[in-house]
């Protein structure tokens, strides 16, 4: 009888034992398999952030061109540069705001599957969702705020030289002298200048060596 009791419990154990190691296999299995799909997420996310380098490089450099634009502008207003009409037209007509939106699909691929909750890397998890979730944010933002800057100043003080921008007739160089040099278009142009370089560019910035961060973090 306890030869019997004995082969049961040792037959217990082993069918124990072995639906334990089976479990055990799987979790590893599944454990390993969601290890590498996230390893594969921070690869496709470091190509992203290796192409939004590259975009925010690209805006920041035209951004850069059109604050000398603006200068020279204001150089002129200021007396500092003299008055030339076709000059005053031509650097009036090549004013724009280029934004940068960053490319996010590697990564809201990555939240919306659940794997990149999973990381127990916190530097580069926070690094990332920093990048992603508050400096793209936050430039969106502040390059929607300059862009309708760029369309109220379109609008409201670049509106007198459309004329001289289509090369109409019968424009008047006088009045357009005047209105150059009024408070109005001074102010317009100081304004649009200011919100560039003191506060969109310096978001730019930031985004920009966040981008290097992370770049650096996910770099193989």
């Amino acid at each position: 009888m306890k030869n019997i009791f004995a082969r049961g419990g040792i037959e217990f154990l082993a069918v124990f034992l072995g639906i334990a190691l089976s479990l055990w296999v799987d979790d590893y299995r599944e454990s390993k398999e969601l290890s590498n799909r996230l390893a594969d997420d921070y690869k496709k996310i470091y190509f992203e952030v290796k192409s939004n380098i590259k975009n925010i490089e690209n805006i920041i450099s035209k951004n850069n061109d059109y604050i000398l634009i603006e200068e020279e502008l204001i150089d002129i207003l200021n007396g500092r540069e003299p008055y030339k009409y076709e000059n005053v037209v031509t650097l009036i007509d090549k004013l724009t705001t280029p934004t940068y939106f960053g490319t996010t699909t590697a990564y809201r691929t990555s939240v919306a599957s659940g794997r990149f909750n999973t990381s127990e890397n916190d530097t580069l998890a926070e690094h990332i969702s920093l990048l992603y979730e508050h400096y793209f944010v936050r430039l969106s933002l502040n390059g929607d705020l300059i862009d309708e800057r760029m369309r109220d100043f379109e609008k409201e003080f670049a509106m007198p030289y459309f004329k001289s921008r289509y090369n109409q007739e019968n424009i008047d160089t006088l009045a357009l002298n005047k209105y150059f040099f009024s408070n109005t278009f001074h102010n317009g142009i100081l304004y649009l200048h200011d919100l560039r370089k003191n506060w969109y560019m310096e978001r730019l910035i930031d985004t920009k060596n966040q981008l290097y961060k992370v770049r650096d973090l996910l770099k193989p």
